[in-house]
C-alpha cells in the first residue's frame, strides 16, 4: 500500500520533500509521514491492508466464480484497488488528524508549523479526493455505499471527541462505540466490500464486516497501549483510550477530586491512575475481547485451512505481542 501512495504523490513529491526539509526539527507530524511513506522508513507497519488482502485470498480460494478473474496470489484486481482506496482514505484522515495547534508551540516555530499544517490539509484533501475518484470507477453501488458510510462514521467519531466533558466522562460502552466509528469502520467496510466483490452471501459478508470492525479496533487499542507505555504520546490526550478509561474509573469510584474548580481535569491525578495500571488494564481487556471476537468470525471458513490459520496468527500476534502496528 505504501508503494501505491508513493505513486499517487509522485508528481508532487519533489515540492513536498522541499517543504518537509524546512520542517525537520519542528516535530510536526507530517515529517514522520514523509519519512514513513516517501523515504521508506520501516519503524512501523500499516497492517490494515495486509489483513484485507489475506481475507480476500481466503474468500476467493473456495469460489469457482472468481477463479478466472483473480491473480496468481488469489486476489481480484478490484479487491486490490479497494484496499488501495481504503489505505488512501486512512492516510488522509491521518494527515487531517495531525494539525498542530499554534498555541502549543513557541512563537518562532509557528511559521514552519503553520506551513506543515497547510501541507497536512492539502495532501489530506488530495488523498481523500483521489480515493473517492478511484472508488467511483469500481462501478459497484454496494461497495461505494459501504466505503462512503465508513468515511461518514469516521468523521462522526472525530466530532464525538469534542463532546467529552471533564465533569461527565463517557461510559466504557460509549467509548467502545466511538472506537468502532473512528477505528473500526474503515477496515470493516473494506472487508465487507471485498466480500461483495467475491459474490459471497449476505450472512458471510456481514460476519466479515464484524471481523474488520473488531480487528481494526484491536489494532488501535494495542498501538495506544504501546504509545502510552513508552510515552510516545501524552498520556493526558483526550483521544487516548487508556486516558479516557482511567478518567471513567476515577468517576465510577467517586474520585471527585479528579475535576478541579472550573471543570478542569486534574491531569496529574489521571496520569497517576494510568501509571498504576487502571487505564492500561481496561484497554488490554477490551483489546483481548475484540481479538477473540475476530477469531470467532473466522471459524466459518473451511475452504482453505492454511490461509485461515495465517490470518488467525496475525490476530493472535495483535492480541499477545508488543505492537509495531499503526492505524
Amino acid at each position: 500500500s505504501s508503494r501505491f501512495i508513493k505513486a499517487v504523490v509522485s508528481t508532487q513529491s519533489t515540492g513536498l520533500m522541499e517543504n518537509i526539509q524546512k520542517l525537520i526539527g519542528t516535530k510536526h507530524p507530517i515529517v514522520e509521514f514523509g519519512a514513513q511513506t516517501l523515504l521508506g522508513s520501516t519503524g512501523t507497519f500499516k497492517i490494515h491492508g495486509l489483513i484485507a488482502l489475506l481475507l480476500a485470498q481466503i474468500m476467493n480460494s473456495g469460489s469457482q466464480r472468481t477463479i478466472l478473474l483473480r491473480d496468481q496470489s488469489g486476489i481480484l484486481p478490484k479487491q486490490r484497488r479497494l484496499v488501495e482506496v481504503c489505505e488512501m482514505i486512512s492516510t488522509a484522515f491521518f494527515l487531517h488528524d495531525n494539525i498542530v495547534s499554534l498555541n502549543k508551540v513557541e512563537v518562532d516555530e509557528r511559521p514552519n508549523i503553520q506551513k506543515g499544517n497547510k501541507l497536512s490539509l492539502l495532501f489530506g484533501d488530495y488523498f481523500l479526493a483521489t480515493a473517492c475518484s478511484q472508488l467511483a470507477t469500481m462501478e459497484n453501488p454496494g461497495v461505494v455505499r459501504s466505503v462512503s458510510r465508513a468515511i461518514a462514521h469516521n468523521v462522526e467519531g472525530r466530532f464525538w471527541l469534542e463532546t467529552i466533558e471533564a465533569s461527565s466522562p463517557p461510559t466504557l460502552s460509549d467509548l467502545a462505540h466511538y472506537c468502532s466509528l473512528r477505528h473500526g469502520a474503515l477496515l470493516s467496510s473494506c472487508c465487507y466490500s471485498a466480500a461483495l466483490l467475491s459474490d459471497l452471501d449476505t450472512d458471510t459478508a456481514a460476519s466479515l464486516q464484524s471481523f474488520g470492525d473488531y480487528i481494526g479496533q484491536a489494532i488501535h487499542l494495542k498501538s495506544e497501549i504501546f504509545a502510552t507505555e513508552t510515552s510516545k504520546i501524552g498520556a493526558e490526550s483526550l483521544s487516548s483510550y487508556p486516558y479516557i478509561a482511567a478518567l471513567w474509573y476515577l468517576h465510577k469510584h467517586g474520585k471527585a477530586d479528579v475535576v478541579e474548580p472550573g471543570l478542569a481535569i486534574n491531569r496529574e491525578k489521571v496520569k497517576k491512575i494510568i501509571n498504576l495500571g487502571f487505564g492500561i488494564d481496561l484497554t488490554y481487556e477490551q483489546c483481548e475481547i475484540y481479538c477473540n471476537k475476530a477469531l470467532d468470525s473466522l471459524k466459518q471458513f473451511k475452504s482453505n485451512d492454511e490461509l485461515t490459520k495465517n490470518l488467525a496468527r496475525v490476530v493472535m500476534d495483535i492480541k499477545s505481542a508488543k505492537p509495531v502496528y499503526t492505524v
